[in-house]
């Protein structure tokens, strides 16, 4: 059964049942933003003491001031977006594994992940003769795409796509939670033959049960064309352990 609401996900391959109630089945990220969008309304509802008849028209006039608050945030984070492309009073550099180092700014760095903070407030960073930061496991557009996302909080689609692997790992080692979430969504929506056992293997690392759920259902699905890909035997040596949960979910749906 795939999600009511973004049809990107099969809801069946998650506890839906407390979100069903007899009426729509939708997975955790969509139920998720639904209820934050009541709970908004509710609570502008409550602040309004003339609400009296809260209906179409009031939910209409919401949207709108919904719609020009958002204008306004988008345009806060464009001036970010301008200072990262430009480098705009940088005050340090992040030094990826490979590859030129780029411009950032400490503040945003800190305040998006506590790693970070602890990071540029010990003494080996103070007293470096340099400011700048290595993050090791990035190769420069790796790094560059993670940047861009504390910067503006998303990507396009396509640069997503191609380094989603790496910003997965980025957000749970460094513990982002906006981009944690954006991962799991956005995965989610990207699942198919060719990185099933690669969102396997994130689920695993990132300990998150729902990719790890829907990444068993979708390869015990497409046994055929996963087993023979080139990618399942370089899988299996570096995966031994989740080789034995492709095997027992298979176990567990016979029987």
């Amino acid at each position: 059964m795939d999600c009511s609401l973004c049809n990107g996900y099969q809801v069946s391959a998650y506890d839906y049942r407390g979100y069903n109630q007899g009426k729509a089945a939708v997975c955790k990220s969509c139920y998720e933003e639904v209820k934050n969008m009541l709970n908004l309304m509710n609570k502008d509802k409550k602040e309004d003491a003339a609400a009296t008849n809260w209906g179409t028209k009031d939910a209409t006039k919401w949207i709108e001031e919904a719609k020009n608050r958002e204008e306004e945030y988008i345009k806060h984070i464009s001036v970010l977006d301008v200072a990262f492309k430009e480098g705009s009073y940088s005050d340090i550099q992040v030094k990826p594994g490979n590859g030129p180092s780029i411009p950032a700014h400490r503040f945003l760095l800190a305040t998006t992940s506590e790693v970070f903070k602890t990071m540029l407030a010990s003494d080996q960073c103070k007293s470096a003769p340099i400011d700048s930061v290595s993050l090791p496991e990035f190769n420069h557009e790796e790094l560059e795409a993670f940047l861009e996302f504390l910067y503006c909080g998303k990507l396009a689609k396509e640069k997503f796509d191609i380094h989603f692997y790496s910003l997965a790992l980025a957000a749970d080692k460094y513990v982002i939670p906006h981009l944690q979430s954006y991962c799991e969504h956005h995965i989610l929506k990207l699942l198919d033959s060719s990185n099933a056992l690669k969102i396997l293997e994130i689920s695993e690392i990132c300990s998150n049960e729902i990719l790890k759920v829907a990444a068993l259902k979708f390869i015990l699905s497409h046994t055929k064309e996963i087993y023979f890909s080139p990618s399942v035997v370089e899988f299996a040596r570096q995966n031994p352990h989740l080789m034995v949960d492709i095997l027992r979910a298979h176990s567990d749906r016979e029987t």
